[in-house]
């Protein structure tokens, strides 16, 4: 069979632009399609990271626009500051960053269609349907690879089922930042398993949002009121407004489908508890890759003059003859995937639901106590933006998950940590 591509990328964002580019310096034939007339826009992301993301792909200094050592955390009457001596996070140029690394997998050789969008594939044949300027196009790879959001088509058509949250942000400007490099982390009832973020930019921009189980409608009215009551700034400006959504990772999703994998918001790899997936979904590219090279070596790619024929019954002879050599190709990539992150992600979910059991009062009797027992500090020390796990650990080992809140919760509790 004549293949167009080795490998089509249906979303050209942060995840598909990196994996064109890694999958490009092993030579590669790479495609990249995507929707967008212009990549990174609308923004959708509070572009706030892990400093570790420096050790997983590249990001220019001119698109760091701040850092961040710590947080202020609030709940309705009380607040704690968590921090290290070092910066912690970045808050980068989202837009920029996209458009680098799409520009990047360019530059490499990689092949795209911008302003076209994904149709369908055939995960068996390895066929592409794309609309490009206002006709339909059909390409042919070897591996067809999903990073095509939180409403993945690829994803969708292997079955999987989505779930996700809403997310607004404004941009929000002041006359000038007090405090540059603490975020502001807001704990309400109403919001979880979501929360506020306010995140200083530069001297005088904040982008302020959050994620919750509400519309966008009612996100909206929320921020409003946050602004009008809880903003610590009297003179702000809204200069602009975004949305998007947060896929909710599920355990019982597959990762693959003969020639197709999924990875990124398309296969909901993201933090349960903040909605990141920068960090994940970088180190999530390296585990791809190597699955991908692996199934390249399968002869189950090489050229077939019987499937050019189209021929329905060679077509399923074939498929069910190499089914065995597709699934070993690609079975290590989720397999992979869930020995990394799967456990941490198990821990973040048990973290969101004792939170969504708390009403604002016991919040506030939760930062009491934590202030009271100076457990403030061992977030400080053990707090980690990506790996919660070794906090939660922290409290469990010192027999603190029970002891800060109300003793009402504490069956709940209990059921939910198996204590």
């Amino acid at each position: 069979m004549n293949f167009d591509y080795d490998v089509t990328i249906v979303g050209a964002g942060p995840m598909g632009s990196s994996l064109a580019y890694e999958l490009s310096k092993e030579n590669l034939k790479v495609c990249l399609i995507d929707k967008k007339k212009v990549i990174g826009l609308p923004l959708q992301c509070a572009g706030i990271i892990n400093k570790r993301v420096l050790d997983l792909n590249q990001i220019p200094n001119e698109f760091i626009l701040n850092k961040a050592r710590g947080a202020y955390l609030h709940t309705k009457n009380h607040s704690l500051t968590v921090s290290k001596d070092e910066y912690q996070a970045l808050i980068i140029d989202r837009v920029a960053l996209d458009q680098y690394l799409y520009n990047r997998a360019i530059e490499s050789g990689v092949d795209s269609y911008l302003s076209s969008k994904a149709l369908a594939i055939d995960d068996v044949s390895g066929e592409v349907e794309f609309q490009h300027d206002s006709k339909r196009k059909t390409i042919m790879s070897k591996v067809i690879v999903g990073a095509d959001g939180p409403m993945s088509m690829v994803s969708s058509s292997f079955g999987n089922e989505f779930d996700y949250f809403c997310a607004s942000q404004y941009l929000v400007k002041v006359d000038e930042i007090e405090e540059m490099e603490f975020v502001d982390l807001c704990a309400f009832e109403d919001l979880f398993p979501g929360f506020i973020w306010v995140i200083p930019v530069y001297k005088n921009i904040f982008r302020i949002g959050l994620f919750s189980n509400h519309d966008y409608k009612r996100q909206a009215e929320i921020l409003d009121d946050f602004l009008r009551n809880d903003f610590k700034y009297d003179d702000y400006e809204v200069i602009e407004k975004y949305k998007g959504r947060i896929p909710v990772y599920n355990k019982n999703n597959r990762l693959y489908k003969n020639r197709a994998i999924v990875i990124g918001d398309a296969a909901a790899q993201v933090k349960p508890t903040t909605g990141g997936g920068l960090l994940i979904g970088f180190e999530t590219i390296q585990i791809a890759k190597k699955s991908i090279l692996t199934a390249l070596k399968s002869n189950v790619f090489n050229s077939n003059d019987e499937l050019n024929s189209k021929n329905d019954s060679n077509l399923e002879r074939i498929v069910e003859n190499d089914k065995e050599i597709l699934q070993n190709a690609f079975k290590d990539y989720q397999k992979d995937f869930e020995k990394r992150f799967l456990k941490e992600m198990s821990i973040q979910f048990k973290v969101q639901e004792t939170l969504c059991t708390l009403s604002d009062d016991d919040l506030d009797y939760f930062f009491k106590k934590l202030k009271e027992k100076e457990a403030d500090k061992l977030i400080s020390k053990y707090g980690d933006m990506d790996n919660q796990s070794i906090l939660v650990k922290e409290f469990l080992k010192r027999g603190l998950i029970l002891s800060l809140l109300p003793s009402i919760h504490k069956k709940e509790l209990a059921k939910i940590w198996l204590l």
